[in-house]
């Protein structure tokens, strides 16, 4: 999935009519990293994006509440969605290490069980879950760890949400994966060609990850 396959792809007017919900957490700049390039393809291909904040830290009850109140707004703006991206390495980034893991899994299962119960479990209607993971290499365990719960997260989640029509992929990009790559896979795999992937990991990471 690495290098230019996936761009080469893509076409206007791929995502006419898709509704995507790009989420992830309070930026200084949020146009910087994955969440630019994600949203501004899938915009020039034809889909509709709305962007919602993740609540972190503070009491469940509240981070929670909070987060279902983005996700809603984010539905309300453009009258529901079949996409979900969360952008856990902008998550991971705002703190990197052991409390920007924490935070980058809790926020992501916050935001992937209120975007399900409020758009894609109510009759069945389905959808689409894309998780983004930090770039991940040897020199950082705590990014390696993200990936690796991201992914379990995804394979738990197709499994116990299959029922309600709900596709879920994580996708792990390495060191030298750049943001258009990322945006590429994200777009390929909210056009039809996505219908045939749920509970796998595109691992972006390769041999590049590993220094080959």
């Amino acid at each position: 999935m690495g290098g230019s396959q996936p761009s080469a792809l893509l076409r206007p007017g791929l995502l006419d009519g898709v509704r995507v919900v790009l989420a992830g957490g309070p930026q200084a700049s949020p146009d910087s990293g994955f969440a630019s390039s994600v949203g501004g393809l899938c915009e020039r291909l034809g889909g509709s994006v709305a962007r919602c904040e993740a609540v972190l830290g503070g009491v469940a009850e509240e981070r929670e509440a909070g987060t279902a109140e983005a996700v809603q707004r984010a539905l309300a703006g453009l009258g529901g969605a079949a996409v979900l991206i969360v952008d856990a390495a902008g998550l991971y980034e705002l703190a990197p290490g052991a409390d920007g893991l924490d935070d980058a899994l809790q926020a992501t299962w916050d935001l992937v069980r209120a975007l399900a119960n409020g758009a894609f479990i109510p009759g069945s209607s389905g959808g689409r879950i894309f998780l983004l993971s930090p770039r991940s290499g040897a020199a950082d365990i705590h990014a390696a760890a993200a990936a690796a719960g991201l992914e379990n997260l995804a394979r738990t989640l197709s499994v116990e949400w299959a029922r309600y029509a709900i596709t879920i992929v994580a996708i792990a990009p390495g060191g030298e994966t750049s943001d258009e790559e990322v945006a590429s896979v994200c777009a390929w795999l909210a056009s039809p060609a996505g219908d045939y992937f749920s509970g796998c990991l595109m691992d972006l990471r390769g041999p590049r990850a590993a220094g080959a």
